[in-house]
């Protein structure tokens, strides 16, 4: 609750403070406010043309990234630009004026004191601008000079804030669109030298490091006998690689390293997120940061008990590196790092009789995921088993020909028998019942529904629940424990054919 409270205090004296004309202190980085800052289809090149006479020129590039499809890439147009400045720079008077392709901006350049902002922040504001995707190439300049006081800024260097890691002249600024929903940050580099004037000019200053681009990969590869297919979903994208991002800009934050994402990419089998960094020695700040968490990336896919049973014959790998390259084995970059996990089934002891196991064997099979019910009573909950037909790995043999589903038996804790209350089994044609639990021989550690004497057309989406007591969980009723999945055979008439299929909650 105290955190509740925290943050209740924390608007009540940010709403206080904007009644009082006061800066709130609500937001701490720029561009002090709330809006999106990626993915955008908006950005100020990294280099500043200085033409003379304190003029100095931006080049927008208005490019929809690969890919994107959020608002901000696709709909999202350029009303306003605000640079980051220095609140010495904010002198009375017309010093600053603005020009798009030559042509002055139709509502003239002036200072803010962002209201959510710290005391002191201060922001040069473009607005009106009237710029969309079709304004790729678009020159905006601004021009500096001093009051008739002689006061105000007159180069970037002492205008611009630079962001946290950079030199003096390069300058923080926010793109914002017509509803200030998204606000991509730009960060413009050091001017380029004004053109050469008698006598010559000195040496230009020595060029920034390279940039280094580093990617996170997630991904899973077919490395073993794979009977039902699997793919990571949009979903899955969307949140693994939000996650990932929202922890390297927090630490690249606390490091004061400035990061730059693209969109992630997405496909059934990889998920990929890139950053930039401003140079290689930035970039590497984070590798500590990288080696802590990489494991547990890996538990995106596998989860905290590792392999559940729908990636029976994949592994999975949580990969960094660069842009190039393998999901499984990227290029060198500034950040590296690399964790796998082989998703085998488990050898088990199971059945407790000779019976072919091999998954495949007739056309009879569990699907992997397990689903949940309301058992008959508040006490109980029932997780069901789907079944579905697979082509048999030899559609020839005895096992291969079966046509009827005889049984299903379950790898359980024999000392659990007190907490299952009842089977329940319903065909796909037909009507559903309940049966009572039967049990192998002490020790078999079998758990049966029986009889079934289902046909091909009743198996296929038909279903098996096991009802249980809820003070007793599925990971501990089935073995081995403790785990994550249930193992189940599927027994044809001539019980001599019993293909063995791993399933798993969820």
């Amino acid at each position: 609750m105290r955190s509740s409270y925290s943050l209740v205090a924390v608007l009540v004296a940010a709403a206080f403070a904007a009644a009082q004309g006061a800066q709130s202190g609500l937001y701490t980085s720029f561009p002090y406010c709330q809006c999106k800052k990626s993915p955008s289809a908006y950005k100020l090149g990294d280099v500043v043309v200085a033409k003379g006479n304190n003029q100095y020129c931006f080049k927008l590039s208005a490019k929809v990234p690969a890919g994107c499809t959020d608002y901000c890439c696709t709909k999202a147009d350029l009303k306003k630009i605000e640079f980051n400045v220095y609140e010495a720079c904010d002198v009375f008077g017309e010093v600053v004026k603005a020009t798009i392709n030559g042509v002055p901006t139709k509502v003239g350049v002036s200072f803010h004191e962002p209201i959510d902002g710290p005391v002191g922040s201060t922001t040069l504001v473009l607005t009106q601008l009237g710029l969309g995707l079709a304004s790729d190439g678009a020159e905006i300049c601004i021009t500096l000079s001093l009051n008739k006081n002689g006061k105000g800024c007159t180069s970037l260097e002492e205008l611009c804030i630079p962001p946290p890691g950079l030199p003096k002249g390069v300058c923080s600024a926010a793109l914002f669109d017509s509803q200030n929903d998204c606000c991509p940050i730009s960060t413009p580099g050091i001017p380029s030298p004004p053109p050469p004037s008698p006598p010559p000019p000195s040496p230009p200053p020595p060029s920034p490091p390279p940039p280094c681009t580093a990617c996170v990969y997630l991904s899973i590869l077919e490395t073993g006998n794979v009977v039902f297919p699997y793919e990571f979903s949009q979903q899955d994208c969307d949140d693994y690689a939000a996650m990932i991002g929202d922890e390297l800009q927090t630490e690249a934050e606390n490091l004061g390293v400035a990061i730059n994402f693209a969109p992630a990419v997405c496909s059934g089998d990889v998920i990929k997120l890139c950053a930039t960094f401003f140079s290689s020695e930035q970039g590497a700040e984070l590798q500590p940061f990288i080696d802590e968490r990489l494991p547990f990336w890996l538990q995106l896919i596998t989860g905290v008990q590792g392999c559940p049973a729908f990636l029976t014959g994949y592994s999975a790998y949580a990969a960094v590196g660069g842009i190039g390259g393998s999901a499984q084995a990227p290029d060198a970059s500034c950040l590296s790092g690399f964790q796998s996990q082989a998703c085998a089934p488990e050898p088990v002891d199971f059945p407790k009789c000779a019976c072919v196991t091999t998954p495949g064997a007739t056309p009879f099979a569990f699907t992997p995921v397990i689903s949940t019910m309301a058992g008959r009573t508040k006490d109980t909950t029932s997780y069901c088993f789907s079944i579905t037909l697979v082509t048999p790995n030899s559609a020839t043999s005895p096992c291969g020909r079966s046509t009827s589903l005889l049984k299903a038996e379950f790898y359980a804790d024999d000392k659990k028998r007190r907490a299952i209350t009842g089977v329940y089994v319903q065909p796909k044609t037909g009507t559903g019942k309940w049966l009572s639990a039967t049990w192998g021989a002490v020790d078999e550690q079998t758990v049966k529904a029986t009889p079934l004497n289902w046909s091909k057309d009743q198996a296929n989406g038909g279903t098996i629940c096991l009802e249980l007591k809820n003070d007793t969980p599925l990971s501990d009723f089935c073995l081995p424990a403790p785990g994550g999945s249930c193992y189940g055979n599927l027994f044809d008439d001539s019980k001599n054919c019993c293909p063995l299929y791993q399933a798993s909650l969820p």
